[in-house]
């Protein structure tokens, strides 16, 4: 990337990652690095890690192909970046569901180069391509300089409907490759403006060319939300930025474990004369001989120490298990001697609804409420009504039933008055009202027929 014979500026990895982080792209595939060897370079102030291939140091360097990782990201990946030669390079990353997916970046030959050249980079990369399990997920990104057209019909499910130009040699052969392994080119895919569906002007011609793609398997398209060419990026190349968007559950970085705890002992069977004593008898033992093999340094003796004290302790007198306490267990008495006394109450308000203990019961109960649960209460006032009740005059029962009166209100025994016929007036009485009733329904549902013998014969 940093040549001394252009005019390009030097250090261009951070431009580039600083260019990168402003379209928050996590992965980014790098074509014609021109970089010597392989290795890997990380940007600190814009948080991306660069990884490339390339030819020796000693040989003429035309092409090499890389990746641009955010460095959060590529701090989880299992493997390095593998590079192949200066024209390919793999990345596995991990996903969810035991699964991964392999991305590609390529570099192909130009249309200037022997058609040998070309058929040894095409083998290169059907070889990686099949070496990906079928199970991943595959994305293949780079410069491919060919031009694939727009001819959807003849490579149906390769070429989308919103190709561009027409193809030539070099495409023939990239199609060719996508055919045989079930894979689309995702860029036909999408309806955009021509601006946002090339990726290359032709110095002479001056025309606009989609020579740049990111190709996926055929079952993977749906991961793709859309792929597009951007105009705004400045990175130094005759090239536009291709970003794909793709949907994929990336596993986490997993956080650093920190150090376990060491259980808490149940230190209550030391009380136990029997446990003490052997307690004692086997520590003295594991301790002698811990001091005899253990070394001078104090920190390592001190730990052996602990580690020698916990094991048997842990051995004689076993994790303290926490015991939280039950409500309803420590309290079951105070709840069977409530409950029997409203059970008492209500089988004597069945005998004699006027009773006096009724009352009395029912103010015990209430006066319980601020010392147990809700959900108790509730239970408990089930049978007497709204804890309002223990506001009535202890010295008249009668307050009580005028206390249930006002909660739930008076019992409706009598049927609802209704409209005479002609509406002129209401009527009130039981029989009046059924009557009534029975004169509307008779109206509605036997009613005399209407049908007119002569009118059905005249049709035809």
């Amino acid at each position: 990337m940093d040549g001394s014979r252009t005019d390009r500026p030097e250090h261009r990895t951070a431009l580039i990652a600083k260019e990168l982080a402003r379209y928050h792209l996590d992965i980014v595939a790098l074509s014609e690095t021109r970089l010597a060897d392989k290795g890997q370079l990380s940007e600190v102030g814009t948080g991306y890690t660069f990884y490339w291939s390339g030819h020796n140091t000693d040989e003429r360097r035309e092409a090499g192909v890389g990746f641009a990782i955010r460095s959060d990201l590529a701090s989880t990946l299992p493997h390095m970046p593998e590079g192949i030669d200066d024209h390919l390079m793999t990345l596995q990353l991990p996903l969810t569901n035991n699964k991964n997916m392999t991305l590609i970046s390529a570099y192909a030959p130009t249309m200037t180069n022997q058609d040998e050249t070309k058929d040894m980079f095409y083998e290169d990369l059907e070889s990686v391509i099949s070496s990906v399990p079928r199970y991943d997920k595959l994305v293949i990104l780079g410069d491919f300089n060919a031009r694939v057209g727009s001819d959807h019909v003849t490579w149906e499910g390769v070429v989308g409907k919103h190709g561009i130009g027409t193809c030539n040699s070099n495409g023939l052969l990239l199609l060719q490759t996508c055919t045989i392994h079930d894979l689309t080119i995702t860029n036909t895919l999408f309806h955009l403006p021509t601006r946002n569906r090339t990726s290359w002007i032709h110095p002479l011609s001056k025309h606009w060319h989609l020579i740049d793609y990111v190709i996926t398997r055929k079952n993977d398209v749906r991961d793709v939300r859309v792929t597009k060419a951007v105009c705004g990026a400045e990175c130094w190349t005759d090239h536009r930025l291709i970003i794909s968007r793709l949907v994929v559950r990336v596993v986490p970085r997993r956080r650093p474990q920190g150090q376990k705890m060491l259980r808490r002992l149940n230190v209550a069977w030391l009380k136990i004369p029997e446990v003490a004593e052997a307690f004692r008898k086997e520590l003295e033992y594991t301790i002698r001989n811990a001091i005899a093999d253990a070394d001078a340094d104090p920190e390592e003796w001190w730990t052996k120490l602990q580690e020698v004290l916990h094991a048997t302790a842990s051995q004689h007198l076993g994790p303290l298990k926490h015991k939280h306490q039950d409500w309803f267990d420590e309290s079951d008495k105070k709840i069977q001697d409530l409950l029997t006394e409203k059970h008492q109450a209500f089988m004597v308000y069945q005998n004699d609804p006027a009773s006096e203990a009724l009352y009395h019961a029912s103010c015990i109960c209430l006066s319980s409420f601020c010392t147990f649960p809700l959900a108790f209460a509730k239970a408990t006032f089930l049978d007497f009504g709204f804890p309002q009740l223990c506001y009535a005059d202890q010295n008249d029962s009668k307050h009580f039933y005028e206390s249930l009166k006002t909660v739930y209100g008076p019992k409706c025994v009598t049927l609802l008055p209704l409209f005479s016929s002609d509406g002129s007036w209401l009527l009130v009485n039981r029989k009046q009202v059924l009557d009534r009733w029975i004169e509307h329904f008779e109206g509605v549902l036997n009613r005399p027929s209407i049908i007119n013998d002569e009118a059905i014969d005249r049709l035809p």
